[in-house]
């Protein structure tokens, strides 16, 4: 059950982030420009985010909602699990979506961090993982 709660904690902690930020100026999430997840649903989100402009407050809470989503897929396929690769379950499609939910949430955290950064530096950082 470890994973529930890494999972909880890497997107809280992102979502907290987001919220102390501050930023009121929507702006785009730079860190999917060239994300491509296996998973052909999620990957349609993957390419409405490459358009979208979110403040800071919008991507902590979309952090949160992908997390929460990531959460819950792991959760119901619990049963499913691969005892000698605990972080993989037997229904290929369904790791698919947990995969790609994972890597989304990993780009917006990157792009939380990101924008951290660059308000105590007061520099832009790019999409590098600095």
């Amino acid at each position: 059950m470890k994973h529930f709660t890494e999972i909880e904690n890497f997107t809280f902690l992102a979502y907290v982030l987001g919220h102390e930020l501050g930023g009121t100026t929507p702006r785009p999430i730079r860190t999917v420009a060239d994300l491509q997840v296996p998973d052909e649903e999620f990957q349609n989100f993957v390419n409405e985010a490459k358009t979208a402009m979110l403040t800071d407050e919008e991507l902590g809470d979309t952090v949160l909602d992908v997390g929460i989503n990531w959460e819950h897929f792991v959760a119901s396929n619990d049963n499913l699990l691969i005892p000698e690769h605990p972080l993989k379950i037997t229904d290929v499609l369904m790791q698919e979506k947990i995969d790609s939910l994972d890597f989304i949430t990993e780009a917006f955290v990157q792009e939380v961090n990101l924008r951290s950064i660059e308000k105590k530096t007061g520099r832009k950082t790019g999409k590098s993982n600095e």
